[in-house]
């Protein structure tokens, strides 16, 4: 009788999970072969070309189909509330990204600037969990940059 109950409640929860159209994120369809990538911090644009990668594009800077130059890629961190002690209560990372695009025998164009905000709460008793929350937003925010790029580029034309 239990099979058959946990049976019962595993079919109801796909049929849950499929009927929401819940999918996991593949890969990014792009439509170019080659990209040559200049510029940017050392993580982002490691970050940047493994996802190419993952995408079946060639990193070459000898006759690639798009470039892309990171013309800047920074964070800053400004504090959003204090407490009544005068103590930081809240902070806002900000996460700034300006590249530029130039197609196969083209002209650059002209820079496109995206960016991310995040809000975190902080308590200064517990500075290390929060070190690493904050190292977290960092990576996601990140990776949301680099899927908006990726995508921008694959549309472009």
């Amino acid at each position: 009788m239990k099979k058959i109950f946990n049976f019962i409640l595993l079919l109801l929860l796909v049929a849950t999970i499929t009927s929401c159209s819940f999918q996991l994120r593949g890969v990014q369809e792009i439509n170019f072969k080659s990209i040559s990538i200049d510029g940017g911090s050392t993580s982002f644009a490691k970050a940047l070309k493994r996802k190419f990668r993952q995408s079946g594009v060639k990193i070459n800077t000898n006759d690639a189909e798009r470039s892309l130059e990171i013309v800047n890629d920074s964070f800053k961190k400004e504090i959003l509330s204090l407490s009544s002690k005068g103590r930081v209560k809240e902070y806002e990372i900000t996460y700034k990204v300006s590249y530029r695009i130039k197609f196969q025998d083209g002209e650059w164009g002209s820079p496109i600037n995206i960016e991310t905000n995040r809000d975190y709460t902080f308590d200064d008793t517990n500075i290390i969990a929060k070190t690493e929350e904050e190292s977290r937003l960092l990576k996601g925010m990140r990776e949301q940059l680099i899927r908006t790029i990726v995508t921008q580029i694959s549309v472009s034309k």
